[in-house]
């Protein structure tokens, strides 16, 4: 994608056009998290966060309850919101790690769930939009995948959270993304 804004200035966009076209479903977003708790949260994953995403966490901590989703129905999560659902999945699949094909290519088609994935996203049925954080694929570090809970297709949604809130920007911006009752957030 071309000209990817700074997740920030992405998210500034679409608030201040939620803001103009649907202020009775504001806020939109939360206040920013502080640095002790974007310390904390970096402690209990044993990794730091990637910069595009502390920035965007410092900047605004998720969305709140009842708010519209940013994306289709998968809600920006609180930082602790994170956490929980990161433990939770490391928890109910295990924390296998990224296979790789002979290639070196991942095998995203076909694993369960990857300790190395965060899922900064989350959906009322338990999908998730998740950052990679697989150490192994430099050049697929922060790509954010779709975590489906009853399917093992694992989609990259975007190359980074810069594109994926780009892409929503533009997309409301030019009227091909609205908000959608039936989502409950934003869709294309």
């Amino acid at each position: 994608m071309p000209n990817v804004l700074e997740p920030v200035d992405a998210l500034k966009r679409i608030d201040a056009w939620i803001a103009h076209k649907h202020p009775e479903r504001q806020p939109f977003v939360r206040a920013g998290a502080k640095p002790d708790t974007i310390a904390r949260i970096e402690a209990k994953l044993g990794r730091r966060l990637p910069p595009d995403v502390r920035r965007l966490y410092s900047a605004h901590d998720g969305q709140p309850a009842g708010s519209p989703a940013l994306c289709l129905n998968q809600r920006w999560l609180p930082l602790d919101l994170v956490t929980v659902a990161w433990e939770d999945l490391c928890q109910r699949y295990g924390c296998a790690t990224n296979e790789t094909h002979r290639d070196g290519s991942q095998c995203l088609d076909h694993l369960v769930w990857s300790s190395n994935w965060l899922p900064l996203f989350g959906s009322p049925r338990g999908d998730h939009y998740c950052v990679d954080l697989c150490p192994d694929a430099p050049d697929q570090y922060g790509q954010i995948i779709w975590y489906l809970y009853d399917d093992l297709e694992r989609p990259v949604v975007a190359h980074s959270i810069a594109e994926l809130f780009t892409r929503i920007a533009i997309g409301i911006s030019t009227g091909r993304w609205a908000l959608d009752d039936g989502y409950d957030g934003l869709s294309d």
